[in-house]
C-alpha cells in the first residue's frame, strides 16, 4: 500500500461533498448513535479483555531461537516439530520510533490485545540521514528509538517482522541513472535492474541488519526476536511497457531482447507473451538468489520472501523462490474520487458474505502455495465498511480452517501522538476503532488459539513448471479455488501428489473431472454447492449460506454468527435472532473449557461504529465527505442470544466498558440449561455496549 498521512483528510470540511439530491448523512449522539469510550492503552490487567495471557507468549521474544521454515509451516530451532503462528499488527511511520516514555506502554498495549508480533512497516524513510546526499546512513537519534521500542516488544514476547524497503525516498544522487524525483514503483523496479539502486538497497539493509541494538546487545541479524523478512514491499512484475519510465519499461525491454537473444529466440517469435512469461520467470530467479546470498552474508537467518501482493498466475511460479509465501487483503478500502488520500473517500457498503465469492473475497485462498508457509502482512476491514465487525470471525474461520502461519492486522497506528490517547484514528487504525479491535479478538481465538480445526483434505491446483505454458491473458487464479477454500484446505503447486483433489491451471476439462470427483466424494462433512452460494467445510465447523446471506463458526470452544440482514441461527451452543443488518454476535469460552461447560464467556456483539459529526453523502454511507470528531458513536443495534449450558451454578451477565471492566448486570434468564438475554448496543448509563462477560 502507498501510504499518506491520513491526517490530511480529516480536517477537511463536509464542502467536499459530491452534488447531490439527498441530504447529508450526519453521525449525531441520539437513539441511533451512542458514545462509547476507546482508548487502547488502558485495558484493565487480568480482565477478560486482557488477551497477554491468554495466549502463549514466548518471554522474551527469541527464547526458542530462530524461526525456520518446515514444509508448510514455521517452526524454532528449539522447538522442532512444533507448528509456530503469528497474529501481529503493524506499525507504520511515526509510530515505529516512539518516545522513550510511549515505548513501553506501546509495547503493552499490543500484548494486552493479545498480538504476538508486530510488523514494523513504512519506518524505512524515518530512520535515515536525509542531509548527506545518501538515504543509507542511519539517524543515531531515530533507530535509537526503534532500538528501544525492539526491546520492550521482545520482553513482552512479541516478534517483528520488517520489510526492508517500503518508502524510502532517495536522493537524485543515489541513482543517477533514472529520471528524479524517483518513486516507490520506480525504485522497486531499479532495484531489480539498475546497479545504483541494487547497491543502494543493500547498503541500507546492511547498515539497518547489522549495526548493534544497545538494548539488546544484538544486531537485527542476530537478533531471533526477528521472525522472518520482506525484502521490498508490494514489489510484483507481470508485464511491461516499454513506453512506461514510471516503471523503467524500456529497460526490462532492453533485458528481454537480450535474454531472447542469448537463447536463438527470433525477433519475431519475441512478442510471444508466454516467452515474456518466461523470461519473468527466469529474471526472478537469479535476482532472489543474489539478493538470498547478500542477506546471508550480513548473517540473516530467518526465512525470507517478496512480492507480498498481487494475484496473477506467473507469482505462483516466481514465489516458490521464496521461504515463505505472503500475501495482503482487504475489504472496504477506501478510495479517493477528487484527490489521493484526501477526503472525499468511497467504499463499496457490501459484506464479505454477500459478495463471496465474487469481487477480492476468493483471491487469497489459492494464492498459498504447498510446501511453505503462508501469511498475510495486511489484513483489515477498514472503516467505515459497515460490515466490518465480520473481519475476525471470517478470517478467523478461514486461517484457522486453511492452517495459515500468520495473519497482520493493517494497522496499530500511522503515527503522530493520537494512538497514545483516546482519537478517531484513521481508515485502518485500531486505536482509533473499537469494532475491528474487538473483532480482531476473534481471530486470536479461532486462530491462534486453535478453536477452528483445520480441514483434513487438501486440494491442489496444479501449476506448470514453466511460465511459458501460462496462458499471458490470464489475470488471475480461478476464482474456484476461493470456493473450494471454505470446505478444504486449497493451495497450488506443480503436482498433484499428496492432495485429494487436484485440477490442472486452464484446463477445463480438469476442472470438470475435479468437480465430478468433489460431488462423488466424502466430504466429511462438507458442502459445495455452488449454485447456491452454500459452502460447508469438511470439518462441519465453518458455514457460509448465500441462501440467507449468513456465515457461522460452530467449534467446542467458540461460536460466530454473521449476519448481513436480520434473522435466525443456530449452533452447538448458541441460538441468534438478529434484528440489525450487517451484524456478528461471537461467544468464546476464557477458561480452560468448552463453550457449553464454561464458567467465563467472553461475548461480543459487532455492528458499526463512527464520530460525533461523521458525514456521508447519504445513508448508504458510500461516500464519507467529513471525518467528524470524538466522541465514539456505536450504531443501535439488537439481538436475542441463546446459550445453552451444562455444568453448575447459574450464569448472569456484566456488560463491558472497552477497559474490559464490568460496568453493570444485564438482565437475563436462565432455565432448564437456557441463557436468554437481549443482546442491544444502547448500553446502560449512557455507555454503548459492545462486549459482556458471562461468569457463574
Amino acid at each position: 500500500m502507498k501510504f499518506r498521512s491520513l491526517l490530511a483528510g480529516i480536517a477537511l470540511p463536509a464542502l467536499f461533498a459530491a452534488a447531490s439530491a439527498a441530504e447529508p448523512f450526519m453521525l449525531r449522539e441520539g437513539n441511533e448513535w451512542r458514545k462509547i469510550r476507546f482508548d487502547v492503552t488502558k485495558i484493565k490487567e487480568g480482565s477478560i479483555l486482557d488477551f497477554s495471557k491468554v495466549l502463549n507468549h514466548h518471554r522474551p521474544a527469541g527464547k526458542y531461537g530462530f524461526l525456520k521454515a518446515v514444509g508448510d509451516h514455521f517452526e524454532f530451532e528449539k522447538l522442532p516439530g512444533v507448528k509456530q503462528r503469528f497474529f501481529g499488527v503493524n506499525l507504520c511511520e511515526v509510530s515505529t520510533i516512539p518516545s522513550k516514555e510511549d515505548a513501553p506502554l506501546l509495547a503493552e498495549s499490543i500484548a494486552r490485545a493479545g498480538y504476538n508480533s508486530v510488523r514494523l512497516h513504512h519506518y524505512d524513510d524515518y530512520i535515515v540521514k536525509k542531509d548527506g546526499g545518501t538515504t543509507t546512513e542511519l539517524d543515531p537519534e531515530k533507530i535509537d528509538r526503534m532500538d528501544f521500542l525492539v526491546k520492550q516488544l521482545r520482553d513482552r514476547g512479541i516478534y517483528v517482522t520488517i520489510d526492508l524497503y517500503c518508502s524510502r525516498v532517495v536522493s537524485d544522487q543515489e541513482i543517477p541513472e533514472i529520471y528524479h524525483p524517483v518513486s516507490s514503483w520506480c525504485y522497486k523496479n531499479a532495484v531489480y535492474i539498475v546497479d545504483s539502486a541494487r547497491k543502494n538497497f543493500l547498503a541500507f539493509a546492511k547498515n539497518l541488519l547489522t549495526h548493534k541494538n544497545p538494548y539488546t546487545g544484538l544486531s537485527y541479524a542476530e537478533d531471533p526476536a526477528f521472525c522472518f523478512i520482506s525484502v521490498i514491499n508490494e514489489n510484483r512484475f507481470a508485464e511491461w511497457d516499454p513506453k512506461n519510465a514510471g516503471a523503467l519499461g524500456w529497460k526490462w525491454e532492453a533485458l528481454y531482447v537480450d535474454w531472447c537473444r542469448k537463447k536463438g529466440i527470433s525477433k519475431e517469435r519475441q512478442a510471444d507473451g508466454g516467452l515474456r512469461l518466461r523470461f519473468i520467470q527466469d529474471f526472478q530467479k537469479q535476482y532472489f538468489g543474489e539478493i538470498r546470498a547478500a542477506l546471508r552474508d550480513m548473517g540473516v537467518k530467518v526465512p525470507l520472501t517478496d512480492q507480498n501482493n498481487g494475484v496473477e498466475p506467473i507469482l505462483s511460479l516466481t514465489r516458490r523462490n521464496y521461504d515463505y509465501t505472503d500475501m495482503h487483503f482487504y475489504m472496504g478500502h477506501p478510495h479517493f474520487p477528487n484527490n489521493n488520500w484526501r477526503l472525499p473517500s468511497t467504499c463499496e457498503q457490501k459484506s464479505f458474505v454477500e459478495l463471496f465469492p465474487g469481487g477480492a473475497t476468493g483471491e487469497i485462498f489459492p494464492q498459498r502455495i504447498y510446501g511453505r508457509p503462508y501469511t498475510v502482512t495486511e489484513l483489515k476491514w477498514c472503516k467505515p465498511l459497515k460490515a466490518r465487525g465480520e473481519g475476525g470471525a471470517i478470517m478467523g474461520g478461514i486461517a484457522g480452517l486453511q492452517d495459515y502461519d500468520a495473519l497482520y492486522t493493517f494497522q496499530w497506528a500511522w503515527g503522530g501522538k493520537d494512538y497514545m490517547k483516546e482519537a478517531l484514528g484513521g481508515f485502518f487504525c485500531l486505536y482509533g476503532d473499537p469494532i475491528t479491535y474487538l473483532s480482531d479478538r476473534m481471530i486470536h481465538l479461532l486462530f491462534m488459539r486453535g478453536d477452528v480445526s483445520p480441514s483434513e483434505l487438501k486440494t491442489t491446483l496444479v501449476m506448470p513448471n514453466d511460465a511459458a505454458k501460462l496462458d499471458p491473458e490470464a489475470d488471475q487464479l480461478p476464482g474456484l479455488g476461493g470456493e473450494i477454500g471454505l470446505v478444504t484446505q486449497i493451495g497450488n503447486s506443480t503436482s498433484g501428489a499428496g492432495s485429494d483433489f487436484s485440477w490442472r491451471f486452464g484446463s477445463d476439462a480438469s476442472e470438470a473431472t475435479m468437480l465430478k470427483k468433489f460431488k462423488n466424494s466424502g466430504l466429511g462433512r462438507g458442502l459445495l454447492d455452488r449454485e447456491n452460494r452454500h459452502y460447508v467445510s469438511s470439518t462441519g465447523e465453518v458455514e457460509l449460506d448465500g441462501r440467507t446471506n449468513t456465515y457461522k463458526v460452530v467449534s467446542p470452544r467458540s461460536e460466530a454468527m454473521v449476519f448481513v440482514n436480520g434473522g435466525k441461527l443456530d449452533g452447538g451452543v448458541m441460538s441468534v435472532e438478529n434484528r440489525t443488518p450487517y451484524t456478528t454476535f461471537f461467544a468464546s469460552a476464557m477458561d480452560g473449557k468448552n463453550l457449553r461447560e464454561s464458567g467465563r464467556i467472553l461475548f461480543l456483539h459487532l455492528n458499526n461504529a463512527g464520530h460525533h459529526n461523521m458525514t456521508f453523502t447519504d445513508e448508504t454511507m458510500t461516500q464519507m465527505n467529513s471525518y467528524g470528531n470524538l466522541p465514539h458513536l456505536v450504531h443501535h443495534a439488537t439481538g436475542s442470544v441463546t446459550l445453552r449450558l451444562g455444568g453448575d451454578g447459574t450464569p448472569k451477565v456484566y456488560a463491558l466498558n472497552l477497559k474490559g471492566e464490568r460496568i453493570g448486570e444485564v438482565k437475563s434468564e436462565f432455565a432448564d440449561g437456557a441463557l436468554r438475554f437481549t443482546a442491544d448496543t444502547a448500553g446502560i448509563n449512557g455507555e454503548a455496549v459492545l462486549a459482556y462477560e458471562i461468569a457463574r
